[in-house]
């Protein structure tokens, strides 16, 4: 229990408070604007440009970038349920597997390379 010490949790609560409110607020903006499907690609962006913004007037928190290092290593588990309903899927999709993959390549692995290219020069 010596590792829950050491845990620093208002860095961790404050980081994914920013994160939750982020997402929140693009996927109630985007349903205003009756396109609810955008707003995780929306919460992404706009959280972005803020920590870009940010990071070109202040410095940026270690204490936050030590902890969305940390969110991001550890998140990798949680796809494996999402990647096994979506073989699943793919096997009951038929003439539709195509199109799927298509609109499962721009929504997932452009964005995230696209955050990574970011994250890696800016942050």
């Amino acid at each position: 229990m010596d590792w829950i010490k050491t845990i620093d949790w208002p860095a961790w609560i404050g980081t994914l408070a920013l994160i939750i409110c982020f997402r929140e607020g693009a996927v109630w903006l985007m349903t205003q604007l009756n396109h609810p499907e955008l707003g995780n690609l929306v919460g992404l962006i706009a959280l972005l440009m803020t920590l870009l913004v940010w990071r070109n007037v202040h410095k940026l928190p270690a204490r936050l970038v030590d902890t969305n290092n940390k969110i991001m290593k550890e998140s990798a588990f949680a796809f494996l349920p999402i990647s096994a309903g979506s073989l699943i899927m793919l096997v009951q999709m038929g003439k539709e597997i195509p199109l799927f993959l298509i609109v499962m390549f721009i929504s997932t692995l452009i964005p995230l390379w696209v955050y990574a290219k970011m994250a890696k020069r800016w942050l």
